[in-house]
């Protein structure tokens, strides 16, 4: 059942209880649509949402967020030069690509969307020729090495190396770790219910193991490490869950990798991070 609301500004039982009231009538305004949540899914599986700065945030593990919800940036209108179109990349994360546009006030270029396919709107600019298509795009490099997708390192890989990763790289993979939707995901735990955050008892003898069974390598910079130099190579909870111990939740990073991580800067003041940063420049 559906009815039609009267026109308040012109409907005459309101306007004269205004007048008594001595209220002014306000003047003219624009009704806001009301973004629900299928709107806004449908938006960004539609060919994207245009966008300002404002309102991309970016997750402490370094995705980008918008209404709650992980984003791929991409810039959908491209020009064609002499019948030669480049295609820009897509963006997961702020990565220094992104941050250069923000910096060089070019990121309103930008539009959000939320594909799996890897296809996307692309509007393809000739002259005063329109040509929308929706383009597979590659995923951009800086990204994955922000995230340090499956080990992706822009200096520890060759450029060979980096692309067959790109040419392989899956969104709903990267979907199943990052999840599309922060605003409808429930928590494991109640405030009542959730285990303290600490490393567990057997965390060194565990610690130890990993590192063991990982071949003493740090899985972003792919820098080998002997027994005696294992202080300068740590497991890294990737969700910041100390006591998270799954495997696919630790990684082996050197000190600096690891203080590379969000929330992570403080290992920059250890006396190791110091010292292991004194012999890298030996």
């Amino acid at each position: 059942m559906s009815f039609k609301l009267p026109d308040f500004l012109n409907w005459s039982p309101l306007n004269t209880l205004r007048e008594k009231m001595g209220a002014p009538l306000t003047d003219n305004f624009v009704l806001a649509p009301i973004s629900s949540k299928s709107n806004i899914m449908d938006q960004l599986n539609a060919g994207g949402v245009e966008i300002d700065l404002d309102e991309i945030s970016v997750h402490e593990d370094g995705t980008l967020l918008y209404q709650g919800y992980r984003g791929l940036l991409h810039i959908r209108d491209v020009s064609s030069i002499a019948g030669d179109t480049r295609m820009p990349r897509f963006h997961l994360a702020y990565c220094q690509t992104l941050e250069k546009m923000q910096k060089n006030a070019r990121f309103d270029r930008y539009v959000v969307a939320q594909t799996t396919s890897g296809e996307f709107k692309v509007n393809i600019i000739d002259r005063e020729e329109v040509v929308s298509q929706q383009v597979r795009l590659n995923v951009c490099q800086n990204c994955l090495d922000k995230i340090h997708w499956k080990g992706f390192s822009i200096p520890g890989l060759s450029r060979m190396e980096r692309q067959n990763r790109v040419d392989v790289f899956s969104l709903p993979e990267f979907f199943e770790k990052y999840p599309r939707d922060l605003i409808g995901k429930k928590t494991l735990h109640t405030s009542t219910t959730a285990p303290l955050n600490i490393y567990s008892k057997d965390w060194p003898k565990l610690s130890k193991e990993i590192r063991h069974k990982r071949g003493h390598k740090c899985e972003s910079c792919h820098q080998s490490f002997s027994k005696d130099d294992s202080r300068f190579l740590h497991v890294h909870h990737r969700n910041g869950l100390k006591n998270d111990n799954r495997s696919e939740n630790l990684a082996v990073l050197c000190i600096a990798c690891h203080a590379n991580q969000p929330e992570h800067g403080h290992l920059r003041a250890h006396p190791d991070y110091k010292l292991f940063m004194t012999r890298q420049q030996r």
